[in-house]
């Protein structure tokens, strides 16, 4: 037990026992011979706090020789001079004496030992600063910003502490003789600043360590003096040397933020190591922020971790959270999403705003836990009550979609002017679609877009986006082009995937922007990467054109490939083409009619053409007329030349269907209108012949040439016999 400990029991009443101190003194030396020195120790101490001389005597030698207690030369010390101050019984106090004496020899060569032992690494300074306060426990507030980094060794740190030259006290001070600590405390507890001082000073001066912390507390705070940091350094270092975990807390904080000595961060980590190996929370949890921060070390993950841990395993808040998040991110350790849950849930119990809001995203999100949005707004709705202005957008939100609770416009709103006026644009984009579409709130177009503008403006980038959005679409406004790629391009700057696929899109064609392919390019490589299908889609289509980039069709391949397996139909389809082709792929139909198949399930008409003439050419597949009949007759709305041809062949042969030469002329009419060189041909055909039409030889030589022109050889053979008779 640390004599700082004993500062707090003084502001405690003790009510264990009602005897007389004669019977307590009885009772505790019986405690004493019976072996139970424990007993023996909290009844001596009872009687030592209220001043009971042989109760002190007693308790020293306890101290002394470590029975029932913690051996601890120095406590003996305060307790033979509180003793010998108000006793007569010399013999006694000469043999209390003689066994202090053993465990200071004791206490002395333990110290030395641990100065010579090899030197340690040392960890960062600290985040949190807590003040010194003589008898109340220190609460934290923020620190400064961090210093220089530094990376020191304990050894090197070990007999370094502040420089300076001692000077008086600055108020009167009692006779040594006359000093008593518990005097002195409830002068203090009394705002009696100068009595506490009289009787410190000379006990801090003896090298009583509760003492030296109690009057660097009161340099420190000003309290009955003028504040003043030197002296508060100095005292703070003559205790944190004797031992006092909060000492060294005190010390460190001084060295991290220059406070009456010297701004070193290596020593305040030395400190913080010192007081932290003494399970003192705060200065664990400073030494991992040094560590995390790379303050007085070299920066390091898994001993941040550690340190904090440590702290949160005493129940420190904000070292709960901490750990969570850095088990979350893994940071430190690998990723181990229930342990995070579980500082959180920690964390939660003690009321951490935070705390709450990442739990509650971990059940919207079925991460680590079932799934449970209705569990994600109470969470969320807890966390909005503390203030907490992501979780008010969240429950806005909620409101807004009926995510976990009944939908409510009104409460949508509401929650999210809540967040919006905290500077949450994201919640200032809710509330402004709100508002513009009249949900919860009378629209107003015009708030509405001052809203967006608001967010947009803050660089919130789905904002961006929607005002991208609105501006190509004249959604509320007129049609701005260039203002609507302006908005995609920020959008897209900040890493928004879909504001980044249309930025390429518009840099591809030109649109509110000059046209520039190579920059569409890049855009569309980064929405890509981010799984934006038409992205890949058109980044494969660049490849293939060599649009932006060197012409490069196994690169296209691969893109196509990777949106096809992707499920997308018009991507199935051209993968099928090119293995038919052998364009940009090795020939393969077996692969081509798999692709048009997948294509074909999805409905895409060209795939179900293609497919068509896979079956009736028997490639890839078994020939199958009928099949190739019926999947022509489904392809006909996407007019397909190829397809169109082939069954304008069915109706003019009459195979799988009643021979039909006007349907066969209409089919054929189809395809060549588009340019389609056999259809050309066929068509020339039944005019020469008069098969569905008008005998018509003009129009016959006029679709032969079309068609001869494309290198048709059916076309060239029968366009040489037209005009050479």
């Amino acid at each position: 037990m640390r004599l700082n400990k004993i500062i707090i029991s003084l502001m405690a009443v003790s009510c264990m026992l009602s005897a007389e101190p004669q019977q307590k003194i009885a009772a505790a030396k019986a405690a004493y011979q019976q072996g139970d020195h424990a007993k023996a120790a909290e009844l001596w101490q009872n009687l030592a706090l209220e001043g009971n001389a042989t109760a002190q005597f007693e308790l020293a030698k306890l101290y002394s020789l470590g029975h029932g207690v913690e051996q601890d030369a120095l406590q003996a010390a305060y307790w033979l001079e509180q003793a010998a101050s108000a006793s007569t019984d010399f013999a006694e106090s000469a043999k209390a004496q003689r066994d202090i004496a053993n465990g200071v020899t004791q206490l002395k060569a333990q110290q030395q030992a641990a100065e010579t032992a090899a030197a340690v690494p040392v960890k960062p300074a600290a985040a949190r600063v807590t003040p010194a306060v003589a008898v109340v426990t220190p609460t934290t507030v923020p620190n400064t910003p961090p210093p220089s980094v530094a990376t020191v060794t304990v050894a090197a740190a070990a007999k370094t502490a502040p420089a300076q030259k001692k000077s008086g006290p600055e108020l009167p001070v009692k006779a040594l003789a006359d000093a008593r600590f518990d005097t002195g405390l409830r002068a203090f507890e009394r705002q009696n600043y100068a009595e506490a001082f009289s009787h410190w000073y000379p006990l801090a001066e003896t090298g009583l360590v509760d003492a030296q912390f109690n009057l660097a507390a009161m340099y420190a705070n000003g309290y009955g003096i003028n504040s003043d940091q030197l002296a508060a350094a100095r005292w703070f270092s003559a205790a944190a040397e004797q031992g006092m975990a909060q000492a060294q807390y005190q010390l460190a904080v001084a060295h991290a933020n220059g406070k009456g000595v010297a701004q070193d961060d290596a020593l305040a980590v030395y400190w913080y190591q010192k007081a932290a190996e003494q399970q003192y929370s705060l200065a664990q949890y400073n030494l991992g922020f040094m560590y995390a921060n790379g303050r007085g070390v070299t920066q390091d993950d898994t001993s941040a971790l550690l340190w904090y841990e440590r702290s949160a395993e005493q129940g420190d808040v904000d070292a709960q959270f901490i750990v969570a998040g850095r088990y979350q991110d893994g940071r430190g350790a690998k990723v181990d999403v229930n342990k995070a849950i579980g500082w959180y849930q920690r964390a939660l119990a003690q009321n951490h705003s935070r705390a709450a809001f990442q739990l509650a995203q971990f059940y919207l999100q079925g991460l680590g836990v079932a799934k449970n949005e209705s569990r994600a707004f109470d969470l969320f709705s807890r966390a909005a009550s503390q203030g907490v202005a992501e979780a008010q957008r969240e429950v806005g939100i909620s409101y807004s979609l009926g995510r976990g609770v009944r939908n409510n416009d009104s409460k949508a709103v509401e929650l999210l002017q809540q967040a919006c006026d905290q500077q949450d644009m994201t919640a200032c984009y809710y509330l402004g679609v709100h508002v513009t579409e009249g949900r919860g709130i009378k629209a107003d177009a015009a708030r509405g877009m001052q809203l967006f503008l608001q967010a947009a403006k803050a660089g919130n980038a789905e904002t961006q986006f929607r005002l991208g959005q609105m501006l190509s679409q004249g959604q509320g406004v007129a049609v701005d082009e260039v203002a609507a790629y302006n908005w995609f391009l920020q959008a897209a700057k900040q890493g928004h995937a879909q504001a980044q696929y249309l930025t390429g899109l518009r840099l591809a064609n030109g649109t509110g922007v000059t046209q520039n392919d190579a920059e569409a390019v890049k855009w569309y490589r980064l929405a890509a990467a981010q799984g934006v299908l038409y992205a890949q889609y058109n980044l494969g289509f660049m490849y293939g054109a060599g649009r932006g980039v060197p012409q490069d069709d196994a690169q296209a391949l691969i893109w196509y490939i990777k949106v096809a397996e992707q499920g997308d139909a018009d991507a199935q389809f051209n993968l099928g083409l090119r293995f038919e082709t052998g364009r940009g792929a090795r020939q393969d139909d077996n692969q081509a009619v798999v692709w048009y198949q997948k294509a074909a399930a999805q409905n895409h008409q060209r795939a179900i053409a293609h497919l068509g003439y896979m079956y009736e050419k028997g490639y890839g597949v078994s020939l199958n007329e009928r099949k190739a009949f019926e999947l022509y007759q489904q392809s006909l709305d996407a007019k397909v030349p190829r397809a169109l041809t082939a069954l304008g062949l069915f109706y003019k042969n009459g195979r799988q269907v009643k021979a039909d030469d006007k349907k066969a002329v209409e089919l054929f009419a189809q395809a060549a209108e588009q340019g389609y060189a056999n259809a050309q041909y066929n068509l020339g055909w039944m005019y020469e012949y008069g098969r569905g039409v008008s005998k018509d030889l003009v129009k016959a030589r006029d679709l032969y040439q079309l068609a001869a022109a494309q290198s048709e050889p059916l076309a060239q053979a029968q366009l040489s016999r037209l005009l050479n008779p």
